[in-house]
């Protein structure tokens, strides 16, 4: 409820940081990673809290 229209959204990270933020629809969030990974990945919105947005590589994310 807090920001569900970010679920399943990707970006790709700018630096090698497990925290960091990024801009979206004009609103500036913080994210953490839930597993480590390099600058320029491509990573997805998994879980949204009112402090963080919660990431995992698109890797990692297998969908059956």
């Amino acid at each position: 409820m807090l920001d569900d229209r970010l679920l399943g959204m990707t970006f790709t990270l700018s630096s090698d940081a497990v925290q960091g933020s990024v801009t979206i629809f004009g609103i500036n969030y913080h994210y953490e990673l839930i597993r480590p990974a390099v600058a320029g990945t491509n990573v997805r919105i998994e879980r949204v809290t009112p402090l963080s947005l919660y990431v995992l590589p698109v890797t990692e994310i297998l969908d059956y």
